[in-house]
């Protein structure tokens, strides 16, 4: 069992509350923390016998061209469900940033995390 961590995924998503929001879709930066036995990718060194990163970050760019909803909470528990589902991850933690609205709120981050 190992831990893969892929940080700040950028992705453009139609999310938000506000009318302005639901017309554009806006960055978003994923990361995610993937558990999942890699022994034998370890011991080959084959990328056949584990997962290419490139096809989680295609899968996390493919879920948020299509998304469309109100709350990063409900994106972020849904995108887990859908690479855990997809990948057979025996764990996910996922976060999820939303800077656009950091300043104008006072922030210096807004962020959601979840795990599966």
């Amino acid at each position: 069992m190992g831990k893969v961590l892929l940080e700040g995924i950028e992705v453009m998503v139609r999310i938000g509350l506000l009318e302005e929001e639901q017309y554009a879709p806006q960055d978003l930066f994923v990361s995610l923390e993937l558990s999942y036995d890699f022994s034998s990718l370890r011991e080959s060194d084959e990328i056949s016998h584990g997962i290419d990163y490139r096809d989680v970050i295609c899968a996390v760019r493919e879920f948020s061209k299509i998304y469309d909803g109100k709350t990063i909470e409900r994106y972020a528990h849904l995108l887990a469900e859908r690479l855990k589902e997809k990948f057979g991850f025996d764990k996910i933690r996922l976060s999820v940033e939303k800077p656009r609205y950091v300043k104008k709120l006072g922030l210096r981050e807004i962020r959601v995390e979840v795990e599966h």
